[in-house]
């Protein structure tokens, strides 16, 4: 599958050891296992992961997550599976009865292009699987299943109507242990990308080393190791800088931009997240890292923040509010309460309009002169009283910034409105409006658990005309209403 200039495989099998899978040892598994498809068996000829388009004998499973990325080991000579859901791909628990009828019929995929659909193809979902009423009304849902993980009762299955989402096979000669999956493990290294570091949840430890790695290796150059703490001696003299170059492209590029390209480092980190935990901050989101770097109270606040930001999903509060199950039969029901809480207590100033800030982190702000149009980010600056708040909360406007220019650009966004240093990124030459909330997206798929496209597709219709309710039993006469009674204790 080609994206742009840039190509992607949706499926890729390992063969370098220590996973050196041989056919002929997995026994052959009874006749009533699952057969794959016709058409995927055809269109998997020739490719390295046909051979595992059989029945293959069941096993225990282990998943384990890291970052952008989730591993699912099962079967009696073992197969695990590396998943990355790119933009849209998700996972969803059906029971194995629904997956059955949802892949017994398929139909061409959602390209333009009718040769492509016929190669693509997409499974339909049953009706009695889908919700009266729905935004897709009129049209049959389908998914675009990528690879399922089948029980006896409840089946899990990876889904991206995008197609994006890229599957990496990985087979040992030997059953999976849930050990294997733990950090520390001898397979530990071996089973994820090479380009994505230790995880702020899982592998803490690890993750913060190869910050302070990142750190040392971002200040070398930039400014002499006994003034390394000092953002102003960045700008003494070129003297103070070796290469002038590195150190012009160091001062001016984007901690935004560096968190989400350097999985190596900031593994699981998106727009979003790093949105918001530059929010938690205030922190401006293209301030360069060598300034970050450089101020050691705000780099170990960094470090801290990277840690507990992360954790908050795995949190029970984030699993209750967020991850629950509709009280629908079907399980490609949109969670309207999900996306209405993730939204609202999981999203701060990404793709928000405005976000409610507490006295204290509105205070915050406001004594360093962040909210003051006048004042430039870094330097001195003397606050008033009458710029702080004293109630418990307030809501801020989110600023969307958008770079103007031939070279696109992502939007940056927060409620600070100072300016700028000159030669910071969105420092200049950039359009300055209140952002669009996410909330206000309607059917479009936006952020959050609940807003993926199969959940999306069973949104109820604003404009479809529903069931009408049941016939009222009774009728009430148009009664005239009744004089007032004289009071007769009046005088």
């Amino acid at each position: 599958m080609n994206i742009g200039d840039k190509p992607y495989q949706s499926c890729t099998v390992e063969h370098d050891d220590p996973f050196t899978y041989n056919q002929s040892l997995e026994p052959e598994p009874p006749p009533t296992y699952l057969r794959a498809r016709p058409f995927a068996v055809q269109k998997a000829a020739g490719t390295d992961y046909r051979p595992y388009l059989k029945p293959l004998v069941s096993g225990e499973l282990h998943v384990k997550s890291r970052g952008k990325e989730i591993v699912f080991a099962a079967g009696y000579v073992s197969h695990a599976i590396r998943v990355h859901f790119g933009l849209e791909g998700t996972i969803a628990i059906l029971r194995t009865a629904d997956y059955l009828d949802i892949i017994a019929q398929d139909c061409p995929g959602n390209s333009t292009d009718p040769a492509k659909a016929m190669q693509m193809r997409s499974f339909v979902v049953p009706e009695r699987l889908t919700i009266p009423g729905a935004s897709r009304t009129g049209q049959h849902q389908t998914l675009a299943i990528f690879a399922a993980f089948t029980g006896e009762e409840d089946t899990i299955i990876f889904v991206d109507h995008n197609r994006l989402l890229r599957l990496h096979i990985m087979s040992l000669p030997q059953p999976w242990r849930e050990k294997d999956l733990e950090p520390g493990s001898k397979l530990w290294p071996d089973i994820w990308s090479k380009n994505h570091g230790p995880d702020w949840i899982h592998e803490r430890e690890k993750a913060e080393k190869q910050l302070d790695r990142w750190r040392a290796s971002t200040l070398r150059g930039v400014a002499k190791p006994h003034v390394q703490t000092k953002v102003t001696h960045y700008f003494t003299s070129s003297a103070d800088h070796g290469d002038n170059a590195t150190v012009k492209k160091k001062l001016s590029s984007s901690l935004l931009k560096v968190i989400c390209q350097r999985q190596d480092i900031f593994n699981g980190y998106g727009q979003h997240t790093t949105h918001d935990l530059l929010h938690s901050l205030a922190i401006w989101p293209s301030m360069p890292p060598a300034e970050l770097c450089a101020d050691d109270n705000l780099y170990s606040n960094f470090k801290q923040a990277l840690s507990d930001y992360a954790n908050q999903y795995i949190s029970p509060t984030y699993r209750k509010r967020c991850l629950g199950t509709p009280n629908q039969n079907s399980p490609l029901v949109y969670n309207y309460k999900s996306d209405d809480n993730y939204l609202r207590q999981y999203l701060k100033v990404y793709r928000k309009s405005t976000v409610r800030m507490t006295a204290e982190e509105y205070n915050l702000f406001a004594r360093s002169g962040l909210f003051n149009g006048s004042h430039i980010i870094g330097t001195p600056y003397q606050y008033s009283e009458q710029e702080l708040i004293k109630v418990a909360y307030t809501d801020v406007p989110v600023m969307k910034y958008i770079p103007i220019g031939k070279k696109k650009r992502d939007p940056v966004y927060s409620v600070i409105t100072a300016k700028r240093p000159s030669h910071w990124a969105y420092s200049s030459n950039v359009s300055v409006a209140q952002a669009t909330d996410a909330r206000l997206a309607g059917f479009s798929t936006t952020i959050g658990p609940a807003s993926f496209y199969m959940f999306k597709q069973n949104q109820f219709g604003w404009k479809e005309k529903g069931k009408p309710g049941r016939i009222p039993l009774m009728h009430y006469a148009n009664v005239p209403e009744p004089l007032p009674r004289e009071n007769p204790t009046a005088a």
